[in-house]
């Protein structure tokens, strides 16, 4: 059986989990450095993390380089809703997987949590606090993801999205939910569940005197 090697983690900017999550996974922190590959991409979820996530994206197919994992951590302890969700829901088919980490509030009082990250998976899970038990599923959820893209020992070709054959240079921010022009056209992004549109009620015209 041929063994793995470890994966390469990278950030869209700094302070957006990537070493947290090089530690737990036990591997290759890349900092910010995209250009050579990476099998995950870290950010945060919060509008501009996503937004630069969208852009290192579109450009990986005229660098030749294979879609990564996107990981995402969570700033608060609520999931993602509204134009989050959406941007989410967006950049998903342009990525080989996509995991949503949950905000972990005690690492903020550690004076050193890489220590207590370090040792997350080889502790059982019913033995860790009920803080940290979420965010270890997600891990080996994200783990898992890694291992299914098939690029962990080079075993499998880069894998591109469909728009891979004219490489974006520049993606625009994504639109909202729905968008209108000015001639009142919708404009509703691929992903996003179109609502049927109601139709106004035509007033009725009153005849015979006032009598409908």
């Amino acid at each position: 059986m041929r063994r793995l090697s470890a994966p390469r983690i990278a950030g869209v900017a700094g302070g957006v989990g990537t070493t947290t999550l090089a530690t737990a996974l036990r591997a290759h922190d890349r900092g910010r450095n995209v250009e050579q590959g990476a099998e995950v991409l870290a950010c945060r979820c919060t509008g501009d993390s996503l937004q630069q996530a969208a852009v290192i994206v579109s450009q990986l197919p005229a660098a030749e380089l294979a879609r990564p994992v996107l990981a995402v951590t969570a700033d608060v302890p609520t999931l993602p809703r509204g134009p989050l969700r959406a941007r989410l829901r967006m950049i998903e088919p342009q990525v080989s997987g996509l995991v949503v980490l949950p905000y972990v509030a005690r690492w903020r009082e550690l004076s050193d949590p890489l220590a207590e990250v370090a040792g997350l998976l080889d502790t059982p899970l019913e033995k860790l606090p009920r803080a940290l038990r979420d965010y270890v599923l997600a891990v080996r959820a994200l783990a898992a993801a890694i291992v299914s893209s098939g690029q962990l020992g080079g075993a499998a070709p880069p894998q591109f999205h469909r728009a891979s054959r004219e490489p974006l240079t520049r993606l625009q921010p994504p639109p909202r939910a729905e968008t209108r022009d000015r001639r009142g056209t919708r404009y509703v992004p691929y992903g996003v569940p179109v609502q049927p549109q109601r139709r106004a009620r035509q007033p009725r015209v009153a005849t015979n005197g006032g009598r409908p």
